[in-house]
């Protein structure tokens, strides 16, 4: 399946600089892999509430890829390296190997559908989804449409990190808002990447549910008014 235009309806204001990348493990379409085999990379490593970047060098392969490919063809990409309980690979600017520390991260259920206090070296931050009625879009009968921001808050100041759209239907028992195309945009990590003292973040900023998107923060790349600067996304896509 490949996704048109239109279904990637969230709006990720990014000023990439470039020079940092990132590569989740696992098996991609032709394409969507950013490494290179033999290449290194930082691998950021969690194991029992701990956290590591640690050099590795990863292998690329070329397997079968089960939902495109015909008989005798291999044109997906398999990207692994010796490190164990990888959450993603990174690189650039910033970065280096050795400990990292993590963000204490709460689940909070008045928010909306992500919600969460963070606190990383004593310091409270807060993830909102934040929502308004879309009146622009002809609501059908028994839904709502809504235009919403997933909010990074630090005292006063507040940055969006991802916009989408989202529905609400009373054919949902539980009244539940659907963000964009039933998505799940989520933390994949919190945590001091660059050792700054602030929070860094790695978010999935997917409005698919067949679409994977994590996004890299930092705040030693943070520009202007910013809390965080996006520098690396990828995209891959399930089928």
């Amino acid at each position: 399946m490949t996704l048109e235009p239109a279904m990637l309806s969230s709006v990720l204001m990014l000023a990439l600089t470039g020079a940092h990348a990132l590569q989740p493990p696992g098996t991609f379409h032709d394409g969507e892999a950013a490494a290179r085999h033999g290449e290194r990379w930082l691998a950021l490593r969690v194991r029992e509430g701990e956290a590591r970047l640690d050099t590795t060098r990863l292998r690329v392969k070329r397997v079968v890829d089960e939902i495109v490919d015909a008989e005798g063809e291999a044109t997906a990409q398999q990207v692994e390296s010796d490190a164990t309980d990888v959450v993603t690979y990174l690189r650039g600017p910033g970065l280096h190997a050795g400990k990292v520390v993590r963000a204490d991260v709460e689940a909070l259920t008045e928010a909306g559908p992500v919600a969460q206090m963070l606190q990383l070296h004593g310091h409270r931050y807060r993830i909102e989804t934040r929502c308004k009625a879309d009146e622009t879009v002809a609501a059908e009968p028994g839904s709502s449409f809504f235009d919403c921001s997933i909010d990074l808050i630090d005292g006063g100041r507040v940055q969006t990190l991802v916009r989408m759209d989202a529905t609400r239907s009373e054919d949902i028992a539980d009244g539940r808002m659907i963000l964009g195309n039933d998505a799940s945009p989520r933390i994949l990590f919190a945590g001091d990447l660059d050792r700054d003292g602030k929070l860094d973040l790695l978010f999935d900023a997917s409005d698919h549910y067949n679409l994977v998107r994590p996004v890299l923060f930092l705040s030693g790349a943070a520009e202007g008014d910013e809390l965080l600067h996006a520098v690396a996304e990828h995209r891959a896509v399930g089928c």
